[in-house]
């Protein structure tokens, strides 16, 4: 790809982690702006892959291509026939487009469709569910077109496959929680690798590997493949540099000790074999939370994200286990900092009985969540 002096860089995460995400980015030095859904950035050419590379509170990050406004097709065609396309298309292979309207008199996103075809001499053009595009990724190139009024916005995907899929889960326990989720409750939370982290319900283990990879100091997309890879002109050799540099950085120990617990045995199979694909070796411990004691070490923070109900099809009780989860934090970890993801279900709350707790909203799978901070 031919360098620029700049890029325009849209980064997309979560609900609820937009705050971190932002934190994230001026602890980086990349001079982020909030925005809906996440922040926009400005910089250098290689902003896409270092953005990709580092952010560990990110979804996608797409490369804009450009912003132009249009009345009518002849000017949408125009518009999209000055867009410098090469910086990620050989204009061999059609994209897929993913369009989304927002207040604008266009009918529907064939309008859009129809004009790429026409600009780029191309026989048709797929549509691309926005959707189905943070679930899945797909293969071959992906533009996003953000229609709003009059004004279009064009970007390219750089991130290929959803960036929480970070090559070292590959096994998971009954309610996966995303990667990316977890490393911004952490960072929510205040965590920043230098305390102890202890998760009393570790599952299979993302809390843990995203804890201890903040703490190492390790670029999560290491082990991650990208769409810009395969972007004209990519420079493998300045990528290859890019990520010696961060794999550099990186710590060989976590700068504090990091614990799993948990009473299922299985889930702690599950947990040991992530970490180890993650190249980290961690405390994994079987354990009932009703009977955990603090580790050595402390304090730090203790992080959880407990059964729901609705997704597990638990057959326990539910009230009885939030109630010693409630009871381990106020009387066991006093001292130490909390971070509980629940489902905003005010009989779980209520067994809970942490009044003093900061609240904030966020989504897990889809599902309303707070995040309870105390401490």
């Amino acid at each position: 790809m031919t360098p620029r002096a700049e890029e325009q860089v849209y980064v997309s995460t979560l609900p609820g982690l937009e705050t971190a995400l932002e934190a994230e980015c001026s602890a980086l030095g990349l001079g982020p702006r909030l925005v809906d859904g996440g922040v926009e950035l400005s910089g250098p050419a290689g902003l896409h892959q270092e953005a990709n590379l580092r952010l560990r509170s990110a979804s996608r990050v797409l490369l804009r291509l450009g912003t132009f406004r249009a009345g009518d097709e002849a000017s949408l065609i125009r518009g999209l026939r000055a867009l410098e396309v090469s910086r990620a298309w050989d204009g061999r292979t059609p994209p897929r487009m993913a369009v989304s309207l927002k207040r604008t008199g266009v009918p529907g996103p064939n309008v859009v469709l129809n004009s790429a075809a026409k600009a780029w001499g191309l026989s048709s053009v797929e549509e691309a569910g926005a959707g189905a595009l943070d679930e899945e990724g797909g293969s071959g190139l992906v533009m996003l077109v953000r229609v709003e009024g009059e004004t279009f916005t064009v970007s390219v995907d750089t991130s290929g496959e959803p960036l929480h899929r970070r090559g070292y889960r590959q096994e998971v326990s009954r309610a996966p929680l995303r990667e990316t989720l977890a490393a911004g409750l952490l960072m929510l939370a205040g965590y920043d690798g230098t305390q102890p982290l202890v998760d009393p319900m570790c599952g299979s283990g993302t809390f843990l590997v995203e804890g201890a990879w903040m703490s190492l100091r390790r670029a999560p997309g290491l082990l991650h493949g990208f769409a810009f890879e395969s972007f004209p002109g990519f420079d493998a050799s300045a990528w290859a540099a890019r990520k010696a540099r961060a794999e550099a950085e990186a710590l060989t120990e976590p700068r504090a000790p990091v614990y799993g617990f948990d009473i299922n045995a299985g889930s702690l199979g599950t947990a040991r074999r992530n970490a180890r694909r993650a190249g980290l070796t961690l405390t994994l411990e079987r354990k009932d939370l009703r009977t955990l004691t603090p580790p050595p070490g402390g304090p730090g923070l203790l992080v959880a994200n407990p059964p729901y109900g609705k997704r597990l099809g638990e057959g326990e009780d539910l009230p009885g286990l939030y109630r010693a989860l409630g009871a381990m934090v106020r009387e066991r970890f006093a001292g130490w900092r909390s971070a509980l993801l629940v489902p905003e279900e005010a009989a779980l709350l209520k067994a809970l009985a942490l009044p003093g707790a900061r609240s904030l909203p966020v989504r897990n799978g889809g599902l309303r969540c707070r995040l309870l901070l105390v401490g």
